[in-house]
């Protein structure tokens, strides 16, 4: 209804009867009848006047000439439908209306009034107009769902294009006006016009679980193609359909990469494995080949099963725990943990743990790679007995040689004593070489394989000062800023204190040691005016690994770069005046390296 009336459910009657006694009958009924209410057109609205708002004309003949032009600008601008019911006399006055007057009428009525025939035709009326209005609200609410639908939709009529949303504006890069009529065909590829075809041919009349099946075709522009999923369905309205397009084009892009991630993975050379740390006891989800050759388990004894089940009676508690503390604290980390095949056999595992999050930073998943290192570490403990077995010789059977060396000291002949010398300083530095290999095998086997944020002004202060215990009268001078911190672990500690006392040892005073920070790496430079370093041990310094047959006496140097590019520093020589070593670490802030106060990640 439209209007203000007595109450919000009422019918608005405007009543336009010029009759006198007709008039005041319809004025007493109206305002006796329960759902009705009551409007006349204003005394003084003349021609032209608005007329109030209203759901339902009753007029005679003369009140509908004086209100016909504004009635009829009325209906061509109010939706929806507003009837208008004449009360005519037995002398045929609907009859003689004209043309434009006589269209205007919806029913009519004849006197005497008989009030149960009136309110029939009046209910009948405005019922109509309820209806109409309604269904005008449901085309509006739809028309606004199609327009709005996130994906392309189409109207077509023998297979032309009538009307088309938004989204399909988008999909076609074209204007709805500029493309309606054209056959929706033209904008799809030549191999799958047919299937469009197909797909509007049998549009069903109704939607059900199982129809319209979706089928797949490629529309072309003329910058673009889109892949998309389309079906279509009966309109009721003739040869009408409704084609539905969705654009999959970046679903399947996601998909291709999917699979070929998945293939990737399937046939690395490594063990991968992934958990779901929101299922319960954070289950293996996936495996790949290699993680089943390595463990012997296959996939569907693996999988549900959180992969402490490859641990047994052997697997290092403290490296049991750093995997939990990771795991607990979200990180990365990198282990070596001694685990057991299927058929008890145990290995070692080189196992790399790293979360996954979603754009929201949440860990929704564990990353998990696997290698079999048990021979790299039987090699390594075999080196490593070597190693000790050889040091521990050399330090017992240089003392030896030294003891002697010391008994020549005071032997009468000048050449004797000379050659004494030479034995002296030659095994005094073997056993430093020895010493300082120790010192670095030892740092290697006890400090974290993983770099910590770490100051390098405190790193280098602190190694001039254990120098200085040894060195007394040495002329170190510094030049620091207030702090320089960089991806580093403790055996830098040792590298630098190996190049400083290099410095002291080899140098001519005054060994200056310089700290400078710019964007992306801190530089340590050790200078001193000395000879420099020989040129047969500077190879060192170039790109390759290091060569017995060019391997010259000492390994301090070799200490040095090993210690700087385990942390993914760089060295480098300067031998203008004074000789300069660099050492070159790279910067981190506060978020790119972990704090050494965790053991580690998982």
């Amino acid at each position: 209804m439209s209007g203000s009336t007595s109450r919000t459910d009422d019918t608005v009657v405007l009543l336009t009867v010029s009759n006198p006694g007709n008039r005041g009958v319809l004025v007493d009924w109206i305002r006796d009848a329960p759902d009705y209410s009551l409007v006349e057109v204003p005394p003084d609205a003349g021609p032209g006047g608005r007329l109030p708002a209203f759901d339902i004309c009753l007029a005679d003949a003369a009140g509908l000439r004086a209100i016909a032009g504004d009635f009829r600008e009325r209906r061509s601008r109010e939706r929806p439908f507003l009837p208008c019911l004449l009360v005519e006399t037995r002398s045929g006055a609907f009859d003689r209306l004209p043309s434009e007057i006589h269209g205007l009428v919806d029913d009519v009525v004849t006197t005497p009034l008989d009030p149960a025939r009136l309110r029939f035709r009046i209910d009948t009326l405005t019922r109509r107009r309820r209806l109409d209005e309604e269904l005008r609200r449901t085309e509006r609410r739809y028309r606004r769902l199609f327009e709005l639908a996130p994906s392309p939709k189409f109207l077509v009529e023998d297979g032309a294009i009538k009307a088309m949303n938004r989204a399909a504006e988008g999909l076609l890069g074209r204007d709805r006006e500029a493309v309606r009529g054209e056959p929706l065909a033209s904008f799809v590829a030549s191999e799958d016009r047919e299937t469009l075809r197909e797909i509007i041919d049998t549009a069903p009349a109704d939607i059900t679980p199982a129809r319209p099946t979706p089928r797949t075709i490629a529309f072309e522009t003329d910058e673009s193609t889109a892949v998309c999923e389309c079906s279509a369905v009966l309109t009721g309205e003739g040869d009408e359909r409704l084609v539905l397009a969705q654009d999959v084009t970046e679903r399947i892009a996601r998909e291709r990469r999917l699979e070929l991630y998945r293939r990737a993975m399937d046939e690395a050379t490594v063990g991968i494995s992934i958990s779901d740390p929101s299922l319960p006891d954070n289950p293996l989800i996936y495996v790949n080949d290699r993680f089943t050759e390595i463990t012997g388990y296959d996939r569907e004894e693996a999988l549900g099963r959180n992969c402490r089940f490859l641990q047994g009676e052997g697997t290092s508690e403290e490296t049991v725990r750093k995997l939990r503390q990771a795991i607990d604290a979200e990180r990365p980390v990198s282990v070596t943990i001694r685990n057991y095949r299927k058929n008890g056999e145990p290995f070692h595992n080189a196992l790399e743990v790293m979360p996954v999050r979603n754009a929201a930073g949440e860990v929704t998943n564990y990353l998990g790679f696997q290698r079999d290192v048990t021979e790299s570490v039987r090699q390594q403990q075999g080196l490593s007995v070597l190693d000790r077995v050889l040091r521990h010789n050399v330090r017992n059977r240089m003392n030896v040689v030294l003891g002697y060396a010391d008994q020549l000291d005071d032997h009468d002949d000048p050449a004797v004593r000379e050659v004494a010398e030479r034995i002296t300083d030659a095994g005094e530095d073997l056993l430093r070489q020895s010493e300082s290999a120790r010192r670095f095998r030892d740092v290697i086997d006890e400090s974290s394989q993983t770099a910590e944020r770490r100051d390098l002004v405190g790193i280098v202060m602190d190694a001039i000062e254990e120098v200085a215990a040894a060195y007394p009268n040495a002329d170190i001078r510094t030049d620091f800023p207030d702090q320089a911190i960089v991806q580093a672990d403790e055996s830098v500690r040792l590298g630098v204190l190996e190049l400083i006392e290099n410095a002291l040892e080899h140098g001519q005073p005054p060994v200056v040691v310089r700290i400078t920070v710019d964007e992306d790496a801190a530089t340590l430079s050790v200078s001193d005016r000395g000879s420099g370093i020989p040129p047969e041990e500077r190879n060192v310094f170039g790109g390759e690994e290091e060569k017995p047959t060019e391997h010259a006496g000492g390994v301090g140097l070799w200490l040095v770069r090993w210690t700087t590019e385990r942390v993914g520093g760089q060295i480098a020589y300067d031998e203008s005046t004074p000789a300069t070593v660099r050492l070159q670490f790279r910067t981190v802030s506060e978020t790119d390296v972990d704090d050494g106060d965790d053991d580690g990640d998982t």
